[in-house]
């Protein structure tokens, strides 16, 4: 099953891990598709040395919108598993097999990481939200595993950049079986790239809005 399956890493400005994380996916798929959301440091050129099939955005598009250029790459390529991962090399690799399995042994059709706790305050709002309407807690999580057949059923990731979560209550409406797992991640050491405090709790707080209107 290995070879069916691909994952997709967002990356900004992550030069640091990015080789890391790409080696650390190779045990578990068969490619690693990295889209470089117009990083100013060395991410684009390591993640072609380091054999990661590379594309790179024309400007910064954010992680949504990334993962759909690579979502179009896995389809051409005709992968039936797509895994999600960060570039900041937070997420547990360990856990991949569990994420995995659930899809091959065809007991989910998408699956998500549950962190124990969450940086900011707005993730507690938008996981209050999430786990009331579709049962799961952690919904901006980018350590997701899915089946393909999800986005040809529903034709995007993302529409209104909504931190990766729009595809959970997409799925949820089409009736497709959502699996957590408990996750523990990293303490990131340098900034994250999502912003300061008012900044990420501004975007989450945007999307878990948006997300309100569009499933009510």
């Amino acid at each position: 099953m290995k070879k069916k399956t691909v994952a997709i890493v967002p990356a900004f400005n992550e030069e640091k891990t990015i080789s890391t994380v790409i080696k650390n996916l190779k045990s578990y798929v068969d490619r690693v598709i990295v889209v470089d959301d117009f990083s100013t440091d060395k991410t684009y050129k390591i993640a072609i040395k380091s054999n990661a099939i590379t594309l790179r955005n024309k400007k910064n598009l954010g992680p949504d919108k990334s993962i759909e250029v690579g979502l179009k790459k896995a389809k051409r390529l005709k992968y039936e598993f797509i895994l999600t991962f960060d570039a900041d090399d937070q997420h547990p690799h360990h856990k991949i097999p569990f994420f995995l399995n659930l899809l091959y042994k065809n007991k989910a059709d998408i699956v998500v990481g549950n962190r124990e706790k969450f940086p900011r305050v707005s993730e507690y709002f938008f996981s209050y939200y999430s786990n009331f309407k579709i049962g799961v807690p952690d919904p901006v999580n980018g350590f997701k595993a899915f089946k393909n057949k999800i986005i040809s059923k529903i034709g995007y990731f993302d529409s209104y950049n909504s931190l990766t979560s729009q595809i959970l209550f997409n799925s949820y409406k089409n009736n497709y079986k959502i699996k957590n797992i408990k996750i523990k991640v990293k303490k990131r050491i340098d900034s994250p790239r999502i912003g300061g405090v008012i900044k990420a709790n501004y975007k989450v707080l945007r999307s878990l809005i948006l997300t309100i209107v569009k499933n009510i």
